[in-house]
């Protein structure tokens, strides 16, 4: 142990440079995995890169997704200080390098801040307890550990730290990018001399660049420095530029929004008619606000508690998520929007840490439960250790990172989606425009396309105004799973599918190619076969026997089917070729209902290994169960992606779920994916056997 003492203390950079150097390494693989397998797929990766192409073409700050200048959503200019990066590699994924480098470089200002935290100092004559215990801290901390210990391993605990993970893997944004620039400006406030005031403003000033609400932060340095009663500027002038670049950033803002505000302000508009008593219990009393403050400290362990006083710079990132309407702490710590409390969390976690460590050292506590641990360096570290990848598992997207790119079922993309989904977007021309599923766009970021989200929506975020694709449009891929989650997320759902079948039959199109849940339109006539229709009364096939059974326990839904599915290999695009399992299905609605159903497909061999286990909208989410006549059948056509490598006998099974509770959650890589719950409405009903040729 002592020579591992000795190597930390005398090789602090290296060993630091190392831990970074892994960090970038490890997340831009995963980014890249993420990349490759359709992921992002929340809408953002796609819109800055739309952003950042757009200076290549001279439209400057416009998206097409969009449609309108991006300075009307944020004020982050420091995207020209990126420009370069992206002109010489032009790609979405080197906006994720870029995010991924600038996530691992506040591990060197957290360092040179915690060397300053628990760096030792002679106890002086102290002014009153909390200054007693502070010296008495500092003094034990440095006579028990050498001096680069805690610094390197807080910065350690910053690039394994979960929250941080999240940031990274959510979605590309700029806010991440002001961490470097606050932790800068938090060394500098915590020298607190006249020559480091300055070197603060200016690293205040360049966070002020990556987002507009960042002067909320900056502002609050002023109220920090005057609890701690610091000189008259160390209070001004943060408060007065915080204040400064909020008015003129909501100026350019709304000067560029089509509405002529900022759209944002719609989550608080509550507030203007709520009373005293109604503020308050919106804050106290929504579990969402809760959710938010228990997953930052104990992603902590509570250590900032110890030193509260620095949390006041959370204050204003608290209050933009615990005052919207309804609520939206909850999902706040596993997003991006995580970055706004870094600062404040690892600022009193050092103080709370030294705080802690002082009073064990100095005998305050006599628990025997506990205090041997802090009494022994190689068991303090250890259990330190576990608790951080305990932490890691529990709040973190890596936990559970490895058995989703496993060979087993439980992979959220397999190879053969990836590869149809890959041959179906290389099947639009380049200089086509398209309307695309959100997981598409980033794949095609010079191009003027538009979100199948904003249709089905139909109306652009947070404004009256309708969003209506360019006349331009030569082309829609949707990912059916998709717009089964914008049923989940969106209010106006039981609209939103009327809009995407209108938005098909007015621009006039053609199904170009489907398998599996993802469909290509295209305005080109086609043979291929519609993905429903509707029939007076059930066809008539003489050659295979029809089973006709009832699927629906409530007896709203009957279901037919004509045999077995058909097995054959079909082509997506000049070269890739797949493994199917064709066949039709014919419905009837019994009666009405505002159920959500979804069905089931099971596949698996005789020895029990399963196939296929996936769940499919009804009507390919376009046409939805809702929607059916009573009394008519609707026939769906089915393409179902198997795997490669099958052969032998198998047996296809067909169930249906009941997923009106369902909605959009945030699974352990941080996609936006829809959870399905698993409630059946009947037995699995047996389609029939068919066999794999080798």
């Amino acid at each position: 142990m002592n020579r591992l003492l000795f190597f930390i203390e005398k090789n602090p950079f290296r060993l630091l440079s190392i831990g970074m150097a892994a960090y970038i390494f490890v997340f831009t693989a995963i980014s890249f995995w993420k990349y490759d397998h359709f992921l992002y797929n929340a809408l953002d990766l796609a819109i800055y890169t739309q952003v950042f192409e757009s200076f290549r073409t001279g439209n400057f700050w416009y998206s097409s997704i969009q449609q309108s200048s991006y300075l009307g959503d944020h004020f982050e200019p420091f995207i020209l200080a990126l420009l370069p990066f992206y002109l010489l590699f032009s790609s979405p994924k080197t906006l994720l390098v870029l995010q991924t480098v600038f996530l691992a470089l506040p591990a060197i200002p957290i360092f040179l801040i915690a060397r300053i935290v628990f760096q030792a100092k002679t106890p002086s004559a102290p002014r009153n307890a909390e200054d007693a215990e502070n010296d008495l801290s500092a003094l034990c901390v440095l006579q028990r550990a050498p001096r680069n210990l805690w610094p390197l391993g807080i910065s350690f605990f910053y690039l394994l730290n979960p929250l941080v993970h999240n940031i990274n893997l959510f979605e590309f944004h700029l806010l991440p990018f002001f961490l470097f620039f606050i932790f800068l400006a938090l060394f500098f406030y915590i020298q607190n001399t006249k020559k480091s005031f300055f070197f603060f403003v200016l690293f205040c000033f360049l966070a002020l660049l990556t987002r507009e609400d960042i002067s909320l932060i900056v502002f609050m340095f002023g109220v920090l420095a005057f609890i701690e009663r610091r000189r008259w500027f160390w209070i001004i002038i943060p408060m007065t530029l915080g204040a400064w670049w909020f008015l003129l950033s909501m100026g350019i803002i709304s000067a560029f929004n089509t509405d002529g505000s900022y759209k944002f302000l719609t989550y608080y508009s509550w507030i203007f008619q709520a009373s005293p008593l109604q503020f308050v219990v919106n804050i106290l009393g929504q579990i969402d606000n809760w959710v938010m403050v228990f997953s930052f400290l104990f992603t902590f362990l509570l250590v900032p508690l110890l030193k509260a006083r620095f949390l006041i710079l959370a204050l204003p990132p608290f209050l933009q998520f615990a005052l919207v309407d309804g609520g939206s702490g909850g999902i706040v710590w596993t997003t991006h929007y995580a970055a706004y409390f870094l600062p404040a969390l690892f600022l009193s976690s050092m103080y709370g840490m030294r705080r802690l460590i002082g009073l064990l050292y100095a005998g305050y506590f006599k628990n025997k439960y506990f205090g041997f641990v802090f009494e022994d360096r190689g068991l303090m570290i250890a259990v330190l250790t576990l608790a951080t990848i305990g932490l890691i598992i529990i709040f973190g997207p890596l936990g559970n990172f490895v058995p989703y790119i496993g060979a087993d079922h439980k992979r959220l993309v397999t190879n053969e989606e990836k590869r149809a989904q890959r041959a179906l977007v290389n099947m639009i021309p380049s200089k086509s425009d398209a309307t695309l599923s959100s997981s598409y766009l980033p794949m095609r970021w010079a191009n003027n396309d538009s979100a199948l989200f904003w249709v089905f929506k139909g109306f652009k975020q947070f404004s009256s105004a309708p969003y209506i694709p360019t006349r331009s449009i030569d082309y829609a891929l949707f990912d059916s799973k998709d717009l089964l989650g914008f049923i989940f997320s969106l209010k106006e759902y039981e609209n939103g599918d009327n809009r995407v079948r209108n938005f098909i039959n007015e621009r006039d199109f053609f199904v170009q190619n489907y398998t599996d849940r993802f469909i290509l339109f295209s305005k080109k006539p086609t043979t291929e076969e519609s993905l429903y229709k509707t029939w007076d009364s059930l066809p008539e096939n003489p050659e295979i026997k029809l089973n006709d059974q009832t699927i629906d326990r409530e007896m709203n839904i009957k279901l037919a089917a004509f045999g077995p599915p058909e097995i054959s290999r079909i082509s997506v695009g000049a070269t890739d070729e797949f493994l199917i399992a064709s066949f039709p299905l014919f419905w009837e609605k019994i009666k009405n209902t505002d159920k959500i159903y979804v069905m089931n497909i099971l596949i698996r061999n005789s020895r029990g290994k399963i196939a296929v286990n996936k769940n499919y909208p009804m009507g390919y989410g376009l046409y939805p169960a809702s929607d059916w006549e009573t009394g008519k059948i609707i026939q769906t056509n089915h393409r179902i992606l198997l795997p490669s490598g099958v052969s032998g006998e198998y047996e296809i099974y067909l169930g249906l779920v009941d997923a009106t509770q369902g909605g959009f959650v945030i699974d352990q890589v941080r996609s936006a994916t829809v959870l399905i719950p698993d409630k059946r409405m009947g037995e699995a009903i047996f389609l029939g056997k068919f066999l794999i040729p080798n």
